[in-house]
């Protein structure tokens, strides 16, 4: 009985340590994959809570200063793997994303008063260029 249990005791050390260290590699694995999935379902996620986003091309808009303006890629073109025509969910310089004043259709800029006011010029092109600030 006890020699069963000097070998049962043994072995089970041996085991746990390799289970957590399985454990440990696939919540890493499963915790990267899931943020690469999300990468290209949501806007970025470090401004989530500070700006409208726009689900369909993953770019951020929204009122500032009278007039809509809407998330764009410029320098992170370069590092934007995403599907075409979307906004970098990843990329921002100092904790500010790149933007331009949207394209206000019939003019140049569209005049707003709250986010709200940009809804149908969210998907519009750049009115000018596209800047980080």
């Amino acid at each position: 009985s006890s020699g069963i249990k000097r070998r049962v005791r043994g072995i089970p050390r041996l085991k746990v340590s390799v289970m957590l260290r399985i454990v440990l590699l696939a919540t890493v694995f499963l915790a990267v994959a899931e943020t690469v999935i999300k990468q290209y379902e949501t806007c970025n996620l470090l401004f989530l809570d500070d700006y409208s986003c726009n689900k369909e091309n993953l770019c951020y808009y929204g009122c500032d200063k009278g007039y809509c303006w809407s998330q764009c890629n410029a320098v992170s073109t370069f590092t934007w793997d995403g599907p075409p025509g979307t906004c970098s969910t990843t990329y921002h310089l100092n904790t500010n994303i790149e933007w331009c004043w949207s394209d206000g259709g019939t003019s140049k800029y569209r005049t707003c008063t709250a986010d709200s006011d940009c809804d149908d010029v969210k998907n519009n092109s750049c009115a000018g260029t596209c800047a980080v600030g």
